[in-house]
Formats: structure tokens, C-alpha cells, sequence
């Protein structure tokens, strides 16, 4: 909002000389009027074809990129709108170059097609602005001029032509130029309405919800900020916005929280990365300038308090949006929709209008007008006297997400749509059914429940992301705090399958822990737990069993632990020393863990059956067939019980069986449970299954070791 730009339309400012023939062909746009082609339509696609994109020989040879261009910086995008100009001749255009860059600060220069298109394809959110050589226009506009990214375009020439009016069929042409300077005053006109088009929303669902909840918590109430905070978003700044240093050296000095307002409605760089940082949702940028979010929202809710009163009022806000997000509003009426940034509106309906209208000018914008009822109880502050400008007595600000429903959408004029929201109070009881799911969600603080809800809804990467910001800005002090930080990035790379990093957050988790618990604390189970799986996977297997064995310690002396938790530490034990052939030391843990299943699960569970199972693999392997003979068949007499007749693990067992009785020499038993093992396997793969195979494989070369050539076929177990 803030004061009105260049009156919503895209004429050029008064300041720009006059005796120069800067401008050679200017096209008003006339929403109103129709629009003929002279051409076929570019395709409605804002996706560019690369292979249909060809340029005249006899307009242009393919450009090679210049060495010129490496004297000119290529800094991130940290804006949220980008100049780009495609010029045929740096050598000349040096001067105009330099002149951009000192005005604006996402600014990317190119000579080279190839280079200029695939910079542009990966622009997703940042609004354009395009400068162009006469050379490449006509080849280049008509590829382009439907990418919804796309603001305004500038043609630039050195001389008159004769055929200007193709130009009438884009709109968003806005003239082909002479000189850079009246392109410049026009940009800052149209990036300064475009910036009203991008304040972020969102159509809420509950997992939404809850992630704005939570970051409201951790920006508002949880993070102490100090001076260093203010210091390092300085350094930042000046090295993202070297245009505005002075501004930057104001700040520096001058700022108090009590003027938060006041330097946010300046739109320099604060309210420039602000909307950056919400608007790609960047936690990072969103925590370097948490301290000003949190001063922001302070000075509303002082104001707030003071004009506390039970009216209703209606605000507005006038936009333009892109059609994909406004058939989303239209398809989730009575839905809640929050803008993910501070809410900028006005009570003057026709100034809020009037930004609504300024959309027609983007083919690719619906105008929206948004009425919002506001209940004053709500936190908002009136601008009045405390905004930058000096005309602000009708606006107000709200603090970050708002949240509204929404109600009646309607058509008020050609191409601007009303949009009606109310704002939901914190009682709304549909807005506590969605927020309860919070209370569920393990952690103390609302950055252990973002961390957890990411990893547990598999967003790792917004999880790493939050973690290592807590950890580099040092905003995480408390040492437990650090501790459980350090195991959930553990947890997180665990579920990532990098069990290298994995393992290194976990010893630190492990290290801080120890300082003020002691070895056998129940708090340390799950982390000896998960760092002897990692051991284990990395074949580090006297780390793996000493740390089995602390998790094992821990759960032996709580009564609260789960028995199948103990039985799955003896087994994770067992195999160990079962892969390094200590069977003795294998063979006792697995009876240790049967031991305990027989005391808290039904004699005919499967896992006591799987326990007997892996007793008898080592006593076959010790060559003790006998007793493993014993053990395979009180494993196939429980999964004979508790299994359909037909299940594959029986032919496993039967196998097994099979291959004990081989070693007691008792050959015709061993040829009737492999062909049971045959005729199940069969039935549940298939004949050509390669385990089928195996299996019919062993018989017949047990038939034949044996000479014994006729068995029964080995009837299914009924």
C-alpha cells in the first residue's frame, strides 16, 4: 500500500529529460479495448521451448558470451522481482549497465541466448522485468511474452524504425526506447506496484496451519534475540542491498524497536527481504531478521492494546494475483486463508481499487479487491502518524498470518473480482480442532515440534534447514536443549539413510547428554538403541554390542520398558555374535530374549517361533543337528498354528528341517519336508519363481545323493 505510484499507470516519470528522443514508440495500455494479432498467438504455455527457438541469419549470428561480463557481478536473487537485459553489444551499452546496476539490486546482464534462456526458465518465483535489444526482440517476445513470471518488457534502439506496430499485440510491451534513463524511472514505477501483487497467502489445510503456528511461536516467543542479531542482519544487508548502504548505515544507527513501524513502511531494504524471506517461506532469512519481526509485531500489539474497543470494521486490500491461486480461492470457500507476512490494508475502498485495477495491466493478473471484517479486538495498528509516509491516517498493519475465512467472492468490474474475508478469532472452534494435533506432537518447545512435524511428515530438508540455523546463529544456549537439537538432527539423517551423519549427531547428542545425566538414565535408551544400529550397519560391531548392551542395562532396570524392546536388544546382540562366530555368546542372548517373550506373549507367537528359528540356524551351523532339528520343529509347529497352509516362511522351515535331517543321515524324512517345501513354495510364487527352483534343485539332488527316486508328492498341510 503506501502512498500511489506514477497514478497505477505505466507513463514515465516527470523528472526524465525531455529534450532527448528517449521515447521512439509508446503504447498505452487500454484494458478495455480489444487486441488484434497480426501473428498467430504465442502458445498459452508458460513453458519455453528451447528447440522451437531459431533466429535469423540474417538478423543475428549466435552471440558468444562476452569476457565483459565477468567485470559484472552476478549476485543471488534477494529480491523479489529481477531486471534482466539481453543487449546485442556490451561495449556500447557500458555505461547504461553500470547505470542499472547502481539502481537496482537484483540486476543480470546477458549477450548470449542460450545463456539468457535458461537463466530465465528456472525463475519460479521472482517477478521479471526484460530488457532487449531491438536485434532479439521480434525473435525472442513471442516465446516468452505468456511466462506468468513476466512483468513489463523494454525494447531498446539506436534508431527509428519504420515498424512499431507489432509491438501493439503484446501487452506487455510497455515501448521501445532510445536511452536507458525513462526505462529506469519506468521500473521503479511497475516494481514498486508489483511489489503490492506479491504479499504471500496461503489456502490452509491442517498441516499448514500447524507449521504457521509453530513458526509464529518460535519467531514471537521463543528466540531471544540480542544486539548481535540486529549487527549480523547489517552485515547481510549490506552484502545483499550494496545499492542501499546509507539507508543500511541509517538503520545502523538510528533504529529503536519503537520505530519498527516506521522503517517497515519505508519499503527500503527491510521490507524487501521481509517479503523475500515469507514469501519463499526462507526460516533462515526469517530468523537473521527475527528481531525486527518480533519488535514489528510488539509495537502492533502495543497500539492495539491502546485503541482496544468491540467494533467491526471493514478494511481492504487491492492486488493482483496470478489465475491458479484465484481458481483456489473460488474452489475453497468457507476455508481459511492466512497472508504469511504482515498485512498492509486500507479503509478507503478507492484506493485499495485503484491497486486492484493496476493488475489489468498484466495479462496474467486477475485484480482481486479483499474485504476484510476485522473485529478491533484483533491485533492491528492505524499507520497514522507513525508510518514513513505521511499520507497513511487510513492504513492499518496487521501482524504476521493473519487469518481469515472466506466468504463471498463476486465480480465487481471487468477482469476485478471482490474477495470477502473474515478474520477468525482464536476461539474459532474449527481453528482448535486443527491446532489440536499440536498437543500430540513430541517436544517442549515449538522448535522441537516444527522439527519433529517435519521429519515426521518426511520434509527432511525444511527439518535440516531449521536445525543447523538454531545451531549456527547460537540461538539454542540451554544445554539439554542442544542435546535433544543434536539427536533430532541424528533422527533426521537416520530417516535420510546417511548414517554417517547420522552417527556424528548422535555422539554430540550423546556427549551433551552425559553432562547432566548419568550412564543409565532411561532418557538415553533410544539413543544407545539407535547409535548401535548405525555401528551395526557400518559393520562396527564392538561399538554396536557395547551400545546394545547400555540401551539393554537401561530397559533391564526400568519396569516401564516394553518386553518386546528387550527381546529385540538380545536379538540385535545374538546376531552380532552370531556374524562373528561366537556362537556360545550368540546362542545364549537368543535365549535370553526367548526367555522373555515366554514370560509376556502366548506360547504360539510367531516371534517365539522366529527366536527357536535362529537357535536352530547356529546349532546347524555348529553341526549340532540333532538339537536344531529340535528347534526347526518347535518353530514350524507354532507357524503351522498362527500361518495360512500355503505361507512361504513354511516352506522355509521345511527346508531347514529338511537340511537337519540330511545331517542325522535320515534321508527319506529329509526328501519328505523338502518336497513339502516344493509344493508350498509352488503355491504361493509360482513354478517359476527362482526360490521354487532352489528348492526343487535340493530335492532332486537329494534324490539322487540318496537313490530314492520315488516320494510321495508331498500333500499341502491341511
Amino acid at each position: 500500500m503506501g502512498n500511489l505510484c506514477c497514478n497505477f499507470f505505466p507513463s514515465f516519470s516527470k523528472n526524465s529529460s525531455n529534450s532527448l528522443p528517449v521515447l521512439i514508440v509508446y503504447k498505452p495500455h487500454d484494458s478495455s479495448a480489444p487486441i488484434t494479432y497480426s501473428q498467430p498467438t504465442p502458445d498459452k504455455s508458460t513453458d519455453i521451448d528451447m528447440n522451437e527457438f531459431v533466429l535469423s541469419p540474417t538478423e543475428v549470428t549466435k552471440q558468444k558470451s562476452s569476457d565483459q561480463l565477468a567485470q559484472y557481478p552476478k549476485p543471488p536473487i534477494i529480491e523479489n522481482y529481477i531486471v534482466v537485459w539481453l543487449t546485442s553489444n556490451i561495449n556500447e551499452d557500458q555505461n547504461s549497465v553500470n547505470h542499472l546496476h547502481r539502481i537496482f539490486n537484483s540486476f543480470r546482464l546477458f549477450n548470449n541466448i542460450d545463456e539468457f534462456f535458461a537463466f530465465i526458465v528456472q525463475i519460479k518465483k521472482e517477478k521479471l522485468f526484460l530488457i532487449v535489444s531491438d536485434v532479439f526482440a521480434r525473435n525472442i517476445i513471442s516465446f516468452i511474452h505468456k511466462t506468468s513470471e513476466l512483468v513489463a518488457i523494454y525494447i531498446i534502439s539506436t534508431h527509428q524504425s519504420n515498424d512499431e506496430q507489432w509491438i501493439n499485440q503484446y501487452k506487455k510491451i510497455q515501448g521501445i526506447f532510445t536511452h536507458i534513463e525513462p526505462i529506469c524511472e519506468n521500473l521503479k514505477c511497475l516494481i514498486h506496484l508489483s511489489e503490492n501483487d506479491i504479499l504471500p497467502f496461503e489456502i490452509l489445510n491442517s498441516s499448514s496451519i500447524i507449521i504457521q503456528y509453530l513458526i509464529k511461536q518460535i519467531l514471537l516467543f521463543e528466540i531471544d534475540y540480542h544486539e548481535k542479531s540486529k549487527n549480523d542482519f547489517i552485515d547481510f544487508a549490506r552484502q545483499q542491498y550494496p545499492n542501499e548502504l546509507n539507508i543500511i548505515n541509517e538503520f545502523e544507527e538510528n533504529y529503536t524497536p519503537s520505530t519498527a513501524i516506521w522503517w517497515y513502511t519505508r519499503k527500503c531494504f527491510i521490507y524487501s527481504a521481509m517479503n523475500n524471506a515469507f514469501r519463499h517461506e526462507n526460516i533462515e532469512l526469517l530468523i537473521k531478521m527475527g528481531f525486527f519481526i518480533r519488535d514489528l509485531h510488539q509495537k502492533i500489539d502495543q497500539l492495539q492494546t491502546e485503541i482496544n474497543n468491540s467494533n467491526t470494521i471493514i478494511v481492504y486490500r487491492g492486488q493482483g494475483i496470478l489465475e491458479n491461486d484465484f481458481e483456489r480461492i473460488k474452489n475453497n470457500k468457507n476455508g481459511f486463508l492466512s497472508f504469511k507476512n504482515f498485512l498492509w490494508t486500507n479503509t478507503d475502498r478507492k484506493i485499495s481499487l485503484s491497486f486492484a485495477r493496476s493488475a489489468r495491466n498484466n495479462p496474467d493478473l486477475f485484480g482481486v479487491l479483499f474485504r476484510m471484517e476485522i473485529n478491533s479486538m484483533m491485533k492491528f495498528s492505524s499507520l497514522e502518524k507513525l508510518s514513513y509516509y505521511l499520507n497513511s491516517e487510513n492504513e492499518n498493519l496487521f501482524s504476521i498470518y493473519s487469518l481469515f475465512r472466506i466468504d463471498e467472492i463476486k465480480q465487481i468490474e471487468d477482469q476485478i473480482w471482490e474477495i470477502n474475508l473474515i478474520l477468525i478469532q482464536n476461539d474459532d472452534q474449527k481453528l482448535k480442532d486443527y491446532l489440536e494435533p499440536i498437543n500430540d506432537i513430541e517436544g517442549q518447545t515449538a522448535w522441537q515440534q516444527l522439527g519433529f512435524y517435519f521429519i515426521e511428515n518426511n520434509q527432511f530438508d525444511k527439518a535440516e534447514e531449521l536445525y543447523k540455523i538454531l545451531i549456527e546463529f547460537n540461538l539454542i544456549n540451554d544445554s539439554k536443549q542442544l542435546a535433544l537439537l543434536n539427536e533430532q538432527l541424528g533422527i533426521l539423517y537416520q530417516r535420510k539413510n546417511d548414517s554417517i551423519n547420522s552417527l556424528l549427531y548422535y555422539k554430540k547428542s550423546l556427549k551433551d547428554y552425559l553432562t547432566f545425566f548419568s550412564q543409565n538414565d532411561s532418557n538415553l535408551f533410544e539413543i544407545y538403541l539407535n547409535i548401535g544400529i548405525l555401528f551395526r550397519q557400518q559393520n562396527n560391531f564392538n561399538e554396536a554390542i557395547k551400545n546394545f548392551k547400555y540401551a539393554l542395562n537401561i530397559a533391564l532396570h526400568q519396569l516401564s520398558f516394553d518386553h518386546l524392546e528387550i527381546s529385540i536388544l538380545y536379538h540385535y546382540i545374538a546376531e552380532i555374535y552370531d556374524k562373528q562366530g561366537i556362537f556360545v555368546d550368540a546362542i545364549q542372548n537368543y535365549q535370553s530374549a526367548l526367555e522373555n517373550q515366554l514370560n509376556h506373549v502366548p506360547l504360539d507367537h510367531l516371534s517365539i517361533a522366529e527366536t527357536y528359528n535362529k537357535i536352530g540356524e547356529i546349532f546347524y551351523r555348529m553341526e549340532d543337528y540333532t538339537t536344531a532339528f529340535s528347534y526347526y520343529d518347535k518353530t514350524l509347529k507354532i507357524q503351522k498354528k498362527s500361518l495360512s497352509p500355503n505361507h512361504s516362511v513354511l516352506a522355509i522351515t521345511n527346508y531347514n528341517i529338511s537340511k537337519a535331517l540330511v545331517g542325522l543321515q535320515q534321508y527319506k524324512e529329509a526328501i519328505e519336508y523338502a518336497s513339502q517345501a516344493v509344493n508350498i513354495a509352488r503355491h504361493s510364487f509360482g513354478s517359476n519363481h527362482k526360490d521354487v527352483r532352489l528348492y526343487e534343485d535340493y530335492l532332486n539332488e537329494l534324490r539322487e545323493k540318496t537313490l530314492i527316486g520315488v516320494i510321495p508328492n508331498g500333500a499341502v498341510y491341511e
